[in-house]
C-alpha cells in the first residue's frame, strides 16, 4: 500500500497532515507525494492502525524499541515514510506491530525520547518536569539537549 508523504502540495498551499479540502466526500485524504499540484497523486487517509504483524491493533503508547522510549509512531526501520508502532509496551520483548493510522502522522515527529540526555549538564535516564513551567513530563530528542535544543512532551498522542 502507498503511504502518505507529509508535507505535500496541494492548491499551492502546504498540508502537514491529513485533509478533507477539496473534496465533495468530506472523507481525509492525503497526496501520497510531496506535491499533489505536480503529481495528482493521493490516497483516502487511513483513520486506524493496520498491517503490520499484529494485524492492525492499536498502538500502545509509549512504547519500548532498541531500549529507547518512543511516545509517536516512527518509521525507523522502515522504507522511508512507513510509520509503525508497537501494539506492546516493550517491542523488544514483544515484537508485535502495526503501521500507524495516517490520522496519527503529521510532518514533525516527535520522538523517540533520547536516554539519557544531557540537561543543564546533568544527565537523566527518564522524562523529568525540571526547566519547564507547566511541570508536563519532557525529555530530549538528542543526547545532549543543551547543544541541540531538540525535546518533545513526554506523554502518548
Amino acid at each position: 500500500t502507498t503511504t502518505c508523504v507529509f508535507p505535500f502540495i496541494f492548491d499551492g498551499k502546504r498540508y502537514s497532515s491529513c485533509t478533507t479540502d477539496g473534496t465533495i466526500d468530506e472523507k481525509l485524504w492525503c497526496a501520497t507525494s510531496d506535491n499533489y499540484d505536480k503529481d495528482s497523486k493521493w490516497k483516502h487517509c487511513s483513520l486506524e492502525e493496520y498491517g503490520g504483524n499484529a494485524d492492525g491493533k492499536p498502538c500502545i503508547f509509549p512504547f519500548v524499541y532498541k531500549n529507547r522510549i518512543f511516545y509517536t509512531c516512527t518509521d525507523e526501520g522502515q522504507a522511508k515514510g512507513r510509520f509503525w508502532c508497537s501494539t506492546t509496551s516493550n517491542y523488544d520483548l514483544e515484537p508485535q506491530w502495526s503501521f500507524c493510522a495516517d490520522t496519527r502522522l503529521d510532518a514533525n515527529p516527535k520522538g523517540p525520547c533520547v536516554f539519557p540526555f544531557l540537561y543543564n549538564g546533568t544527565s537523566y535516564t527518564t522524562c523529568t518536569t525540571d526547566g519547564i513551567s507547566n511541570k508536563k513530563l519532557w525529555c530530549s530528542l538528542t543526547s545532549n539537549y543543551d547543544v541541540d535544543l531538540k525535546w518533545t512532551y513526554c506523554e502518548a498522542s
